[in-house]
């Protein structure tokens, strides 16, 4: 009866877990953010089963699938569409899209998903076939905030019927926008983004466009909250398992990137505690290294946990290949912080320094806040400015992979288990030896190329100046007619003139005589704004009377004598 008694049990154990997993593979969006937390403790079994399954059926899995995130610009209110694309390597096999690593149920089947979202948020999609899968892999559909719209008022106004003179100063300012401006005359760069709403010039002429794009900014605080890092994180800890010891002092939560012109923020919200460091190895160009054994840097001070990392090389996801990795330190009393961008080499990387900075005391570079209260605190933390050409970007998806890392010296330093994507299954530390990532919960995340060009709006005015006259037409004279005309090309509110004096509202001067005239046009309401024609227009000579012909010879005829009569 016992026995019986606990395979009832047991039975039941396993029909509510089944339930509970096939409920949370239904679940909205919003259902699961509010739930999650509840369902964690649910899951925990389930994220360790996963753990194991994952391992044991290595020899079974798949590639992974290429994929190709996507980013849309929106208000965070309304849905926008995001396109996000993946394909298997192999015929035969599916692509299946979830929204979490641990959801059972996928939301999509296919190879492009278009999800409608006010918010970014991070999709995990996996090549299938049978009972086959492969590695999850974070791709990114994000969303930015756009400007409001933005339009520009001209002084002094004008108008094809109210023309300017040529010369005159003309002030542009901007109405609506966001922080920044850049103004731009027929596409080329006349004053680059900055917070000055206005631009003033003489040098335009009629026709010409000036165009106003603006976009967000952001201040390097170490408070990763401004609209312009996006409406959410690119990716977050949630569902992470507990810290490590070691985690517990150094831990990531989430990344958001900021782009600029020319210019990348990375915004990392975590706590860097004594002898702890961030790693952030970044995807960024074709090549790269898909195993931890490049090079170390020469001078070890402030980044020598990426040493310690490369002691044992570890193997990163297959899709993954490191061009570089961003290192943000703490000194032995995590008051004074240390940004450093390391490009990836076979034989010595390149250490480059972003700054040196503590709370509240930015650099240029890099600003830290480091009263991050806690693992769902997705503000506080590190930022980090430096051009896209220091990571080599040029264009599409970047990939990155983040871990901390606790490195007091080479003889005692640990990977901890705060990861991006996160740890979901051990709260042991991943610890000094060599790691095979594919076998690991934390995988790198795919974030778009167009999430790396800022989100604009755009407005423009073409201006209207009274232009250098020409002639309409010229009418040359002839015998009959012996004077000239020329027609001035009409602009509206004019008056005309072949001698700079004399003006007169029509554009066209009959009865001229063989010269050469240079044409003025003027204002009608302002006599000083007078527009003179770079060249001269020539009547010409009248033409002299053809001479009256004249007979140089003449024959006469004669009689033959044939037709004589006598």
């Amino acid at each position: 009866m016992k026995y019986k008694l606990l395979l009832f049990l047991l039975v039941n154990l396993l029909l509510v877990n089944k339930v509970e997993a096939n409920s949370l593979g239904s679940l909205g969006e919003s259902f699961v953010t509010k739930n999650v937390l509840f369902n964690r403790a649910v899951s925990d079994s389930v994220r360790k089963n996963r753990k194991s399954s994952r391992i044991l059926s290595s020899k079974a899995q798949l590639a992974p699938p290429t994929t190709v995130a996507g980013s849309s610009c929106g208000d965070g209110v309304n849905f926008v569409q995001v396109n996000l694309y993946a394909n298997s390597s192999n015929i035969g096999e599916i692509e299946e899209w979830f929204i979490s690593q641990t959801a059972p149920t996928p939301v999509f089947t296919g190879n492009v998903y278009s999800p409608s979202i006010r918010t970014t948020r991070t999709y995990y999609v996996q090549s299938r076939q049978g009972s086959d899968v492969s590695t999850r892999v974070p791709v990114v559909a994000s969303v930015y905030k756009a400007p409001s719209l933005v339009t520009i008022d001209v002084s002094p106004s004008n108008s094809p019927s109210e023309l300017l003179c040529l010369g005159t100063p003309v002030t542009f300012s901007a109405v609506g926008g966001a922080e920044l401006f850049e103004f731009s005359v027929d596409g080329v760069v006349a004053q680059t983004m900055s917070s000055n709403k206005t631009y003033t010039t003489n040098t335009l002429s009629n026709g010409q466009t000036v165009t106003v794009r603006t976009r967000r900014s952001l201040v390097l605080d170490g408070d990763i909250n401004e609209d312009a890092w996006g409406t959410a994180p690119l990716e977050d800890n949630f569902l992470a398992a507990p810290l490590s010891n070691n985690a517990k002092e150094g831990y990531i939560n989430s990344v958001k990137i900021s782009a600029a012109e020319s210019k990348l923020a990375i915004g990392i919200a975590g706590k860097l505690n004594a002898n702890k460091s961030i790693l952030l190895f970044l995807d960024s160009k074709n090549g790269g290294f898909n195993t931890a054994n490049f090079g170390d840097v020469s001078d070890i001070s402030e980044v020598n946990a990426f040493n310690y990392f490369n002691n044992n090389p570890s193997a990163f996801d297959s899709y993954f290949q490191a061009d570089y990795c961003l290192v943000i330190s703490a000194d032995a009393t995590a008051t004074n912080f240390y940004a450093n961008i390391i490009e990836l080499k076979s034989g010595e990387s390149i250490k480059t320094s972003l700054g040196t900075a503590s709370s509240g005391f930015p650099s240029t570079s890099f600003a830290v806040n480091n009263n991050n209260i806690g693992i769902t605190d997705y503000n506080l933390g590190f930022e980090v400015e430096m051009l896209k050409s220091m990571i080599g970007y040029t264009t599409g998806d970047l990939k990155f992979f983040g871990l901390t890392i606790q490195a007091n010296d080479e003889s005692n330093y640990s990977v901890t288990n705060s990861f991006l994507s996160p740890e979901l299954s051990s709260a042991a530390e991943y610890g000094n030896s060599s790691i095979d990532y594919n076998l690991k919960e934390p995988n790198p995340v795919i974030v778009a190329s167009s999430a790396l060009i800022p989100c604009y709006s755009n407005g423009n005015v073409t201006v209207s100046f009274y232009e250098s006259p020409i002639a309409a037409s010229v009418v040359q004279p002839t015998c009959q007619d012996t004077f000239g005309i020329i027609s001035i090309a009409s602009q509206s509110g004019s008056e005309y003139s072949l001698d700079g004096t004399n003006y007169q509202v029509s554009n066209t001067f009959s009865g001229l005589a063989p010269n050469d005239y240079t044409l003025y046009v003027r204002s009608i309401s302002d006599n000083t704004c007078v527009t003179l024609s770079p060249s001269v227009i020539t009547i010409n000579a009248v033409p002299l009377p053809p001479v009256v012909p004249a007979a140089s010879s003449t024959i006469q005829p004669k009689i033959g004598r044939a037709s004589c009569r006598e």
